[in-house]
């Protein structure tokens, strides 16, 4: 009977695996939409220490928004989470954002992965898909640009610059427009 079971585990492990899923179980895929994750590469300290700051800023002044620093293994991990809509934020450096977004650099075997810039910390960016809600994202700016002393890193002062375009919440953050309605960036 023990057999039976350790057997029916491993083929539902790798039937999960064979098909590409990165969790099988239908419960961690709610736990990610009721929550909002911000993943880093855990061999980046520095990305990893802006997005528990990150983190921690937003869930103090978005309580909603349950955020949550995590981390992957490396950064080709972060980008397949990204690229595979299974996470919604993820701090890169530039360069690692702008190799994702052309599928280039250590993102080939990947592709290129539509992305969106939320904030900038210096080197490193805070991205999204373009189907993060603009609201969504509106918010997450705004939070993090009034709490910049509560960032481990200085933070340049307006519009993030980057080979990777704004999010259009972001866009109207920083132009100074009222937060658009909920609904996806492409919905526009």
């Amino acid at each position: 009977m023990r057999r039976r079971r350790v057997l029916r585990l491993g083929l539902l492990a790798a039937a999960a695996v064979a098909v590409g899923g990165h969790t099988p179980y239908p419960q961690w895929v709610v736990y990610r939409r009721r929550n909002l994750f911000i993943v880093a590469g855990r061999t980046d300290e520095a990305a990893v220490a802006l997005a528990r700051a990150a983190a921690a800023i937003l869930a103090a002044r978005l309580p909603a928004s349950k955020a949550q620093a995590t981390r992957a293994t490396d950064v080709l991990r972060v980008g397949s989470l990204i690229a595979t809509g299974q996470l919604d934020l993820a701090v890169l450096t530039d360069r690692e954002a702008a190799a994702l977004l052309d599928g280039s650099g250590p993102f080939a075997s990947i592709g290129a992965a539509p992305l969106r810039t939320v904030f900038a910390f210096g080197g490193h960016l805070l991205v999204a898909r373009p189907d993060f809600r603009a609201r969504h994202a509106y918010l997450v700016a705004e939070a993090l640009d009034r709490s910049r002393d509560e960032l481990p890193a200085p933070v340049p002062v307006g519009a993030p610059m980057s080979a990777v375009p704004l999010h259009p919440g972001v866009a109207a953050y920083f132009d100074g427009l009222p937060a658009p309605a909920d609904r996806a960036a492409g919905d526009e």
